[in-house]
């Protein structure tokens, strides 16, 4: 199993934004929690606030990028919409496992790919963040 603990290389420094992905991270780890303890009501109702949680984060941030001028925002969108769209067929195929421990593997499989987001979609706009004044100093 991964570790998912917030780094501060993940850190934005825009608090809109930080703030989500921490909110996401705690989620994930009750998911991770919830499956572990096989229950599996617990494990919908969280992943219920992270889907809601994460539409509304892309949501916030693709407003920001656009309105901050950010040259991929075009193509950062398509890459949310890519992520939540593999994330609901992934959530799909794990309400459908009947073994625990595939069910586990299935939770984390979802999980992994959404702190994708922060790693690999966010870092690529972080310099032009720095570049622009655009977040909080150090």
């Amino acid at each position: 199993m991964k570790r998912f603990d917030w780094l501060e290389s993940f850190e934005l420094r825009v608090p809109e934004i930080d703030g989500d992905h921490r909110a996401m991270l705690d989620l994930m780890k009750a998911i991770r929690a919830a499956a572990a303890a096989g229950n599996r009501e617990r494990v919908e109702h969280f992943m219920d606030r992270l889907f809601a949680l994460t539409q509304n984060h892309f949501m916030r941030e693709e407003t920001l990028l656009l309105r901050w001028g950010y040259p991929d925002a075009k193509m950062h969108v398509t890459y949310h919409q890519r992520l939540l769209d593999r994330a609901k067929e992934v959530r799909r195929a794990c309400g459908k496992i009947e073994s625990q421990e595939a069910f586990e593997e299935c939770c984390e499989e979802m999980m992994t790919f959404l702190v994708d987001d922060v790693v690999r979609g966010d870092m690529k706009m972080k310099s032009f963040l720095e570049t622009n004044d655009l977040t909080l100093p150090d």
